[in-house]
């Protein structure tokens, strides 16, 4: 039975990226740059304190494979991480590239309107074509 809606916000069944034994990371349906992801716990838990110490140490792993695969595939300039949990309250950390410059991508101009400044997290919906083709890149240089 599932815990809460958490992987139906984000559209698992489509864009999920890689499934790690305690983690899931997925490419972000509503991408505010180009490349944004999210890394979610597969164990339900409302406080990142609840974790183990095994889902931290993967965490490690999954942060220094999403910062390669990203970097190989975008090259963006500097990375995000971004914790709320105050609508989904489900651990898991938003990965946002950051860009200096605009960046083209399956045909479309990715500028970081906020650059330098922190990213917004809302954006218009990607459409899923362009999403397959982002996860794509991104899985091939996991």
């Amino acid at each position: 039975m599932a815990c809460c809606d958490i992987f139906e916000v984000f559209d698992e069944k489509n864009n999920l990226i890689k499934e790690y034994e305690h983690w899931k990371l997925l490419v972000r349906n509503r991408n505010t740059t180009l490349g944004n992801c999210v890394a979610i716990t597969k164990r339900h838990m409302e406080n990142f304190s609840d974790i183990t110490s095994e889902e931290m140490k993967e965490f490690a792993h999954v942060v220094k494979d999403v910062e390669r695969a990203l970097k190989q595939s975008f090259s963006y300039d500097k990375i995000n991480y971004l914790m709320l949990m105050m609508k989904d309250k489900h651990a898991h950390f938003h990965v946002i590239p950051r860009y200096a410059a605009p960046r083209k991508f399956a045909g479309t101009q990715w500028t970081d309107d906020e650059w330098p400044k922190s990213s917004h997290l809302v954006k218009a919906e990607v459409p899923q074509e362009v999403l397959r083709q982002i996860k794509k890149e991104i899985i091939k240089n996991l």
